[in-house]
């Protein structure tokens, strides 16, 4: 049966209290979003079925789990006894992505363990992300004997794992930007990837970058350029570089160009200089980003933007 850490905890909290903690308690005493937890807690509800036993809502909306005593403890005594997984299968094909875009050439007996799953687990994974992975005209080979390895720009690369990211975890992602903003995250990698103090400053430059301009872009390109622009941070800080295009038309981006460059030399303290292309590509980024009017309802900050999800 799979279990996360998380459901494991907010089970044992309901049948600890019986009726007095409600979906937002919990979510404060888990330190997430009420929306995780109703997440969560469709979850749970499959969890305890399997134990004959059912979520109920009192009259406060207090969560109680209903049923026999013995059911309950068979129930307890599986979360104590199993394994838990704290990991989904889209998170694990996320430590993929990153594995593999880190490294040149991936045994896949070395993935396999590093994951924590079977030869044939990380097969059907290696098949879906190399699906995933084309739309972006990236190319995910499987060699026997030799291991796996990624073929396409680095361009292409970025898009990818930021596309990745606001595809399958916008959620959390907005979620940890909220805690990151209230100073309440302690993780050394935010989705196993950003660097927080990294993340941290590039929100501030760009949401100062976009304050008084007369169009700005819109909450989702918003998200969409922080995590562009950290991408390319790490990225470049890993030398990872990005391939010059002569193709690309400098003289219609010149606007987001200039944006681009004064928050580049503002990241200076973390990375050498980002080099021309990667401002060339982030300036692309920027001009393909829906944009509103100033006059629109303002983008504040993130606390905002969590506040409307909620």
């Amino acid at each position: 049966m799979y279990i996360t850490s998380r459901e494991k905890a907010i089970i044992e909290l309901i049948i600890k209290t019986s009726g007095k903690h409600t979906a937002l308690s919990i979510a404060s005493s888990l330190n997430v979003s009420a929306r995780t937890v109703q997440r969560d807690l469709k979850s749970v509800e499959k969890i305890i079925h399997q134990f004959d036993l059912e979520l109920t809502r009192n009259s406060n909306q207090g969560l109680v789990i209903e049923g026999k005593n013995e059911q309950i403890f068979r129930l307890i005594q599986h979360l104590t006894s199993s394994g838990l997984i704290d990991q989904p299968p889209q998170e694990k094909k996320l430590r993929l992505l990153l594995a593999i875009l880190e490294e040149d050439l991936y045994k896949t007996q070395v993935l396999a363990n590093y994951l924590g799953v079977s030869s044939t687990t990380l097969a059907a994974y290696l098949d879906e992300l190399a699906q995933w992975l084309s739309h972006f005209q990236l190319q995910l080979i499987r060699k026997r004997g030799v291991g796996v390895e990624l073929y396409g720009s680095e361009a292409n690369k970025r898009r990818a794992l930021a596309h990745f990211f606001l595809q399958y975890f916008y959620e959390e992602l907005i979620e940890k930007l909220f805690l990151l903003e209230k100073g309440t995250i302690a993780e050394e990698r935010i989705l196993h990837y950003f660097i927080p103090e990294y993340l941290r400053e590039v929100i501030s430059l760009v949401n100062a970058a976009f304050q008084s301009a007369p169009a700005r872009p819109a909450d989702s390109g918003h998200l969409e350029i922080i995590l562009h622009t950290t991408i390319t941070l790490q990225r470049a800080e890993l030398q990872f570089y990005m391939e010059k295009d002569a193709t690309l038309p400098k003289s219609e981006i010149v606007a987001e160009f200039d944006v681009m460059l004064n928050i580049s030399r503002q990241l200076e303290q973390f990375n050498p200089a980002l080099s021309e292309s990667d401002i060339l590509y982030l300036a692309l980024i920027l001009k393909g980003t829906k944009l509103r009017e100033a006059q629109a309802v303002p983008y504040d900050s993130i606390v905002l933007a969590q506040k409307i999800k909620n």
